[in-house]
């Protein structure tokens, strides 16, 4: 029988389960609020290269409560598996056959007053974005003062540049014209109005004026100006410098290489490209020796049938080894849909597999030594962004819903390279130069159906929360994530309602019914 002590010292204990963005964003908030965490990792490293906040377009879109899902989608469907070349497109496979209740449930999100509300569901969070990342990034010792953002968790000498506050510019062309005032008009009310949100309609001058390395045909519709629009120059850099803070504070991270690291370890980063998912299900994979591997498995003390008084996650490593916390955090992305059915709540999610593909330093000037972007730009020609960082130029978007287990489609990286050159004039196109092949990404964006993510507590299982399913927007909702989820492990309540998201909007879906029966209706890689 375990002591008091005991007992208290698993009470004051988190597990964190997910080592991306959301995942390290709950860690430091949850070490802030005075937990002994843990974070499980089943990658070689957190934040590797398959991580989708690896692979990203980098930026803090606080405006982006518009969901993919609008009104017409429905007559849009047969083209998204007819058209190989759609920003967004549902690949031919099985596992299109698997995932039918799950794209009736995505379509059926279209209807116009579910759009609204769900615009309005995202507008409440993404208020509190900028609070939520800059809590997370303080607690790691990541100064966030003045136009550029620098760390030194541990050397005082070193620091980097990762972040800039230039504006972001959404463009617009002839065929989204005829919705655009309506869904900005929508944008702006679910974002708390102007004095929360600064935007601004320009016409294609005023494009061209702000970005002249733009070609006139990409500025012809002009473009939503928002002046307030942060984005990452560096994603790997921000994910190490909090991955070091959260060392620094007594944190402990456990890696699919069997690694185990604290504050005592060495705060050394690798190169590996490994996946930042959680292994949803299996226990019996074999683990090195160097320690308890990252991938875990979930246990109840108690049956998850019915209310299960007195339940509790326990976490388990492959080796066995087991972590007794009174706080387990899912925010495994894509993979966490079998640990939450762990834990008696079966969710419908699935995952868009995202690309993006990125020209090397020295990429991001023109010929004459002017800076090809000086923000991020987003056109709706290709669904695509194109963002400068410090390494170069990076262009990201064209999803598909096809699974976890397909190869890449190669065609898609060349369709983003031609995108990319498409936006920018001849010259300045030619200067880009060929990409970086070496650094091509395709990884997996964590989607549910109606375009919220999933962030609140177990139903069935106590002291479990779960934060996952942010789709495009987890950079810009991990912070406020995590401040929400450190607020519930704590039992306070959230500053804001997180009914839109919990896991059990789903339960009174007819559609949603053959997902539940469904032991793993997703395999992983």
């Amino acid at each position: 029988m375990s002591s008091p002590a005991a007992g208290r010292a698993a009470k004051n204990a988190a597990v964190v389960v997910g080592g991306g963005f959301v995942g390290l964003s709950s860690a430091l908030h949850l070490q802030r609020s005075g937990f002994r965490v843990t974070l499980m990792e089943a990658g070689e490293r957190v934040g590797g290269r398959q991580s989708a906040s690896n692979g990203n377009a980098g930026t803090f879109a606080q405006y982006a409560c518009i969901p993919v899902q609008r009104p017409g989608l429905w007559a849009e469907a047969p083209g998204m598996i007819v058209n190989p070349r759609g920003a967004l497109r549902i690949a031919p496979s099985p596992h299109l056959v698997r995932m039918m209740p799950w794209a009736l449930g995505f379509l059926a999100a279209s209807e116009p007053d579910r759009v609204r509300k769900t615009a309005f569901a995202l507008g409440s969070i993404l208020q509190l974005a900028e609070d939520g990342y800059k809590g997370a990034w303080e607690h790691a010792g990541i100064d966030v003062d003045g136009p550029m953002g620098k760390y030194a968790p541990n050397d005082a000498t070193r620091s980097h540049a990762f972040a800039a506050r230039n504006g972001y510019i959404l463009l617009q062309n002839d065929v989204h014209a005829r919705g655009a005032r309506e869904t900005a008009t929508l944008r702006l009310d679910a974002s708390g109005g102007p004095e929360r949100l600064r935007m601004e309609a320009i016409d294609a001058s005023g494009v061209l004026e702000l970005e002249p390395s733009l070609s006139e045909r990409a500025a012809r519709g002009g473009a939503w100006w928002f002046e307030d629009g942060w984005f990452v120059r560096d994603p790997a850099a921000l994910l190490d410098a909090m991955r070091d803070g959260f060392e620094a504070n007594g944190g402990e991270i456990r890696t699919g290489s069997g690694r185990r690291r604290s504050s005592s370890s060495s705060s050394s980063s690798s190169s590996s490209s490994s996946s930042s998912s959680s292994s949803s299900s299996s226990s019996s994979s074999s683990s090195s020796s160097n320690g308890p591997s990252g991938r875990v498995t979930l246990v109840t003390s108690a049956s998850v049938k019915g209310e299960a008084a007195g339940a509790r996650a326990q976490v388990v490593a492959c080796d066995g080894s087991t972590i007794d916390a009174g706080v387990v955090v899912i925010a495994a992305g894509a993979h966490s849909a079998g640990l939450a059915r762990q834990c008696g709540d079966p969710v419908p999610l699935d995952t868009e597999r995202g690309y993006h593909v990125q020209w090397n330093e020295g990429a991001g000037d023109t010929s004459d030594g002017a800076p090809m972007l000086t923000r991020p730009v987003c056109t709706p020609e290709g669904g695509f962004i194109v963002t400068p960082m410090s390494g170069g130029v990076r262009s990201a978007g064209l999803v598909e819903l096809g699974g976890t287990c397909a190869p890449p489609v190669k065609e898609r990286f060349g369709q983003l390279e031609g995108y990319t050159k498409w936006l920018l004039k001849d010259e300045v196109a030619t200067a880009l130069g060929g990409r970086d092949a070496s650094r091509d990404w395709m990884g997996f964006r964590p989607t549910l159906p109606d375009a919220l993510p999933v962030i609140g507590t177990s139903s069935k299982v106590p002291g479990v929360v779960y934060a996952f399913g942010h789709q495009h927007v987890g950079w810009t909702l991990g912070g406020i994530t995590g401040r929400i989820v450190a607020d519930l492990a704590r039992g306070a309540e959230p500053e804001v309602d997180v009914a839109p998201f919990s896991a059990r909007r789903f339960d009174s879906k007819p559609w949603w019914r053959p997902f539940a029966s469904a032991p793993q209706l997703f395999p992983q890689t």
